[in-house]
């Protein structure tokens, strides 16, 4: 599937703009556990979800793929103490090649 962050030198029709969105928070084990937010397995989640609904709309690819990001906290169940949370998300223009 293509995916581009700018435009392509190819002939292509527009079906429209999706959205993705993913977070993660660190590795646990049991309560605690090694610090560290998996994020670049949190950008190719929001890829491969873009490429996926573009499929869905039976296109070839995204283009013009946007990201963004925050950085936030949420209160874990076992400890009641803070973790942090890295929340990403994308979006793109889903195309079709002409042929």
């Amino acid at each position: 599937m293509l995916t581009a962050t700018g435009n392509i030198n190819e002939a292509y029709d527009v079906i429209g703009v999706v959205h993705a969105v993913a977070s993660r928070t660190p590795p646990q084990t049991g309560c605690g556990g090694p610090g560290g937010l998996p994020v670049q397995e949190a950008y190719g989640e929001v890829t491969a979800t873009l490429q996926e609904a573009a499929r869905r709309s039976g296109g070839d690819g995204v283009i013009h793929i946007g990201y963004d990001y925050r950085l936030t906290s949420r209160t874990t169940g076992c400890t009641g103490n803070q973790t942090s949370v890295f929340e990403v998300y994308g979006w793109g223009t889903a195309i079709k090649l002409r042929r």
